[in-house]
């Protein structure tokens, strides 16, 4: 008896070793596809980075874009962990909400959007029928795309494609300002808060 539950204990405890060697092989990456981009990061940077082998690194990950998703993933996570949670209320003041927080969560969620702007230039603005953009709409989904939440929105609200263009809109709009740091053809003396409000209000408007 003592000696199954050694082993019971044994066999968590390697889980939990497994667990803690993804999860620092992702941190890894992460910090190097924020700071050099996806296209410029390799396999052996990230391993470098992990303090792991090559070896060690593919017992984990077949490659590079199974390590983008991931993190891609949890990005996204981060967003809704920062915004309303309720997934059932598909209410239009609930998506309202949803957005406002969005905007104003953006100083804490910078890196995210910058991320999520990052990944989706390399795996999503394709034309639909590419390998690769197939290849990451369908593992996203098997996934549980943190965005689901979305084509509920659609089918249950009358104004739900309404809906769907004005958050998809929020999203590139914070993507695209996480990524440059700026508004092009802005004025540079307007600090971003001023610039956030303003789209704030304008996203609000469309909800009103």
């Amino acid at each position: 008896m003592a000696t199954s539950s050694k082993s019971a204990a044994n066999r968590k405890t390697g889980k939990h070793q497994v667990d803690e060697q993804r999860e620092s092989i992702l941190n890894a990456a992460q910090a190097l596809f924020l700071q050099n981009g996806l296209e410029n990061t390799s396999m052996i940077d990230i391993a470098s980075r992990a303090g792991i082998t090559r070896v060690t690194l593919y017992r984990y990950f077949a490659n590079r874009d199974a390590i983008a998703l991931e993190i891609h993933v949890r990005m996204l996570n981060k967003i809704t962990s920062l915004v309303p949670q309720e997934e059932e209320d598909l209410s239009l003041e609930h998506q309202r909400h949803r957005a406002q927080s969005m905007i104003r969560n953006f100083s804490a969620l910078r890196d995210a959007f910058r991320y999520i702007g990052m990944f989706d230039k390399v795996y999503l603005d394709n034309p639909p029928e590419t390998a690769l953009t197939k290849w990451t709409k369908n593992r996203l989904t098997s996934l549980t795309w943190s965005r689901s939440w979305l084509p509920n929105v659609v089918r249950e609200n009358p104004q739900g494609n309404q809906i769907a263009m004005v958050m998809n809109n929020v999203t590139w709009f914070l993507e695209k300002l996480a990524l440059r740091g700026e508004l092009t053809w802005s004025d540079k003396d307007t600090p971003l808060e001023v610039h956030l409000k303003m789209f704030e209000d304008m996203i609000m408007g469309y909800f009103d």
